[in-house]
């Protein structure tokens, strides 16, 4: 008899094939043991080969008296907003808890009432081995490992409802741990909120070894029950009708009178008192109408009816949230010490309630990359390229990263942000030793896998703990990816193409000479075929034959200028730029040879670049961050100091070290920065906030994404016009204007407040079958205002449906549905904003 150890052994005498004996049950085999049987006879008695043989059987093993009887006594029905008393009675001197919850809420989850006797006694693995020289006879053919799996993570803050509401109050009370008495009752008392529906009331005790729960129904309902539909959110200047449905629950007829109250960011339009007559226990529906201010925030609508000599309420929280995205503007630049500069930081378009300003002064001329690190660090999506490319300046760059978020609730420090990269990398390798782009895939990313390694090899260098077999695993695969001669066709100069080898293998043997294990067959393989590399993976090669020691190859090899060949973005594969390919040659270069004279130009090519565009992948910023970065770190010997001043006012200073101001001290049109000593100052501000109007600016750019409406028998629907809790199938249409794949596109569908998604997933719905061209999205982020789509334009037109339902009778803007590619802002399209009326 075996568990986690063995309990007792005999041997048995087999005769006839059977042998039978009694086993003794003990404490030591609870909750279950295994009887496990092994069977060896003689060689020389049998033709058979087989000399062992093993076999198992699991018994259920229970100490009744380790299960706790728990009873619940309390009020069947109650009202709500009383006060509650709830009686546990148990075992004598045990320790009890109890939790009253929405059963609603629990239905969601299908949560059961917790049982510590089944958790703690459930059924155990055998924990012991066998051995045997079965096996090294006839040896066992063992299955590949499966990949590890990942955390669902995914920072989608940019993407969701800026302004949240706490539309549904949860009732949740815990009462913490109490003693039950000598006879085995436990006392708790609780206050019911305004609430009506049933509560589960689940009470836990233990004591020693012995565990036990018990759950009872509370129902909750008042003489007369408030019901106020209001949709999940809303927008400004929307127009809405409030039906409050309003249940009379006694035995005689009930005169309610009803009035409606708002405050926040909404108004009531028209009467704000009704009268009815509700018969016993029926119910009756009144109407109100109340709009949306143009200004963003949470509001709260309240219902106030007096009938049958009381008076009840019903508060409903709800978010005002704007037809439009938040948007960005930055600045940064420096002033020489004795000079004035005055920042156009300033948008009189923001709602005042939504802006938020932030300035950064500072002798580095590092500060003016401040706005790609804060971009970087705040990306709102978590693949492991973008996780890397955040965490990876932060390696050089923690205290300025620190500083970017100071103060802020939402902020991690650069240690932290480290550190969880090195988890999510972890999470997601494969066997293999290759990591996924994101959680809960079972595909490898090649270049994805080499960045990561390269990152997680600086930061060994910089002191984090690692792990020796992640980092080899990692260095195994991409050593072993070498022996595949494969060509990709590559695009540069706009429109020409030709064969070279993918750009992660040399990004690969660079990799590998920094870890000290450089393949010098493959790098001289490559070295005789220039032809094959691009101009960003010749220095890439020269760097890697640097740190393998080889100086003469390097210098052989490296080129004179980055010049002649500008690569064409791609949003997959190896994510390549023009910006991106000079930063990683720039940063290579700087690590390996930093007194070349190319280094200068290129700095200075890199740095004109970041200033044409206004949109970079997370590649450009996180290579030319690193690459810029570690010029200026030299370069910081400024003696000047400043003085910043609002509106005339003087309300920082900065007298040497950086310097960050936030919205409570930029409160003013006018900000300036006035210097005084040698040297220079670098400033970066920005300024955030969402447009009053909604205003955004419809345009294709590569890609278009248009939105059309059908009813739920494939007939298109126009005048934007819907009757309440019609279903609606929403078509987006995608396409793009040449050949080429656009990977990593994310298509965003703002909605009305009038609808709700009803299935995001058209295939699940009866009497579809009119949709003959629907396209799968790679995943999906469903909100209450809005749907997420990730998808990859392989081909010409894509096109994706969803559905909604007209929920809530109004006059709603709808925003627009806008589609860009995550790693290419040139590709983008917003298109589809207007007004929306769902009537009864």
């Amino acid at each position: 008899m075996e568990t986690e150890k063995i309990i007792s052994y005999q041997y048995v005498n087999v005769d006839k094939r059977t042998a039978s004996l009694d086993l003794k049950l003990t404490a030591e085999a609870v909750p279950n043991v295994y009887v496990t049987a092994t069977l060896i006879k003689p060689h020389d008695i049998s033709d058979i080969p087989l000399t062992v043989a093993h076999g198992f059987q699991n018994v259920k093993v229970e100490e009744k008296e380790r299960k706790i009887s728990v009873q619940i006594l309390a009020e069947k029905t109650v009202r709500s907003r009383t006060h509650q008393k709830v009686t546990i009675k148990a075992s004598p001197n045990s320790m009890v808890t109890l939790a009253a919850v929405d059963n609603g809420v629990l239905q969601v989850s299908d949560f059961e009432t917790p049982n510590p006797y089944d958790y703690f006694y459930a059924k155990r693995a055998l924990d012991v081995n066998a051995f045997d020289i079965y096996p090294l006879l006839l040896p066992e053919l063992k299955a590949r490992l499966s990949s590890t799996g990942g955390d669902t993570e995914a920072d989608m803050t940019r993407r969701v409802n800026p302004m949240p509401a706490k539309r549904i109050k949860i009732v949740s009370y815990w009462s913490g741990i109490k003693q039950a008495n000598s006879s085995g009752e436990a006392a708790f008392e609780f206050d019911i909120p305004q609430f009506s529906g049933e509560l589960r009331l689940m009470a836990v005790a233990y004591q020693n070894e012995s565990f036990g729960s018990g759950e009872s129904k509370l129902t909750v309902a008042d003489p007369l029950v408030l019901s106020t539909a209001l949709p999940r959110f809303m927008s400004p200047g929307d127009s809405i009708t409030v039906p409050v449905t309003v249940t009379n629950t006694t035995s005689k007829t009930a005169t309610a009178h009803a009035q409606i109250k708002t405050s926040g960011a909404v108004l009531v339009a028209g009467n704000v008192q009704q009268s009815a007559d509700i018969p016993p226990n029926s119910e009756k529906r009144l109407s109100f109408s109340v709009i949306a201010q143009p200004a963003i925030g949470t509001a709260k609508v309240s219902v106030e009816v007096s009938g049958l000599g009381e008076k009840f309420t019903d508060e409903t929280e709800i978010s005002v949230r704007p037809a439009s995205s938040l948007q960005k503007i930055t600045g940064s630049g420096s002033i020489n010490g004795g000079s004035a500069q005055t920042l156009p930081m300033k948008t009189n378009d923001f709602i005042p309630s939504s802006v938020s300003d932030e300035l950064i002064i500072s002798k580095s001329p590092a500060i003016e990359l401040a706005k790609y690190l804060d971009y970087l660090v705040r990306y709102p999506y978590g693949c492991t390229e973008q996780t890397v490319s955040a965490a990876f300046p932060q390696l050089y760059y923690g205290d300025m990263a620190d500083m970017l978020h100071m103060n802020k609730s939402s902020s991690s420090s650069a240690n932290a942000n480290i550190q969880e990269a090195i988890r999510k990398i972890k999470m997601r390798q494969l066997y293999n030793g290759a990591v996924t782009l994101w959680d809960n895939e079972g595909t490898e990313n090649w270049w994805c896998t080499i960045y990561a390694a390269h990152f997680l090899l600086e930061a060994q260098k910089a002191g984090y703990d690692v792990g020796k077999s992640l980092v080899e695993t990692m260095l195994n695969y991409i050593n072993n990816q070498l022996k595949n001669r494969k060509t990709i066709i590559y695009y540069y100069n706009r429109n020409q193409n030709r064969k070279i080898v993918p750009k992660e293998v040399i990004y690969g043997l660079y990799v590998l000479s920094m870890a000290g294990r450089p393949n010098v067959s493959a790098m001289n393989y490559y070295k005789s075929n220039p032809a094959l590399l691009s101009l960003d993976c010749k220095y890439l090669l020269s760097a890697a034959y640097a740190l393998a020691g080889d100086k003469k190859s390097y210098e052989q090899f490296l080129p004179t200028q980055f010049v002649g060949e500008e690569s064409v973005a791609q949003s997959g594969g190896s994510f390549y730029s023009d910006i991106r390919d000079e930063s990683i040659a720039l940063d290579v270069l700087i690590d390996v040879d930093p007194s070349n004279a190319q280094i200068p130009l290129m700095a200075k090519h890199v740095a004109e670049k970041l200033k044409q565009r206004y949109w970079y992948s997370t590649q450009e910023l996180a290579f030319s961050f690193l690459a810029l970065g570690k010029i200026s770190r030299e370069a910081a010997k400024s003696t000047a100091t400043a003085e910043i001043k609002v509106n005339g006012k003087t309300v920082a200073a900065m007298n040497g070290a950086d310097t960050r101001l936030t919205t409570q001290q930029l409160k003013g049109n006018n900000v300036e920065i006035i210097t005084k000593g040698n040297g220079r100052l670098y400033y970066f501000w920005q300024s955030s906030g969402i447009s009053a109007s909604g205003a955004y600016k419809e345009e294709d750019s590569y890609l278009k994404v248009r939105k059309h409406f059908f009813d739920r028998y494939g007939r298109m629907i126009t005048g934007n016009t819907f009757k309440q809790n019609d279903l609606v199938i929403v078509q987006i249409t995608l396409e793009k204007s040449y050949n080429t794949d656009i990977d990593n596109i994310v298509i965003t569908d703002l909605l009305p407040a009038g609808f709700e998604i009803e299935n995001p997933r058209t295939k699940e719905i009866p009497g579809m079958d009119w949709i003959k061209d629907a396209s799968s999205p790679t995943a999906l982020d469903v909100r209450d205002d809005r749907i997420n789509l990730f998808v990859n334009a392989s081909a010409y037109k894509q096109t994706y449906y969803y559905a909604v339902r007209a929920v809530s009778p109004g006059i709603y803007r709808m925003g627009p549905v806008n589609a860009d590619a995550m790693y290419n802002g040139e590709y983008h399209s917003y298109n589809g904003a207007g007004l929306v009326k769902v009537i009864q």
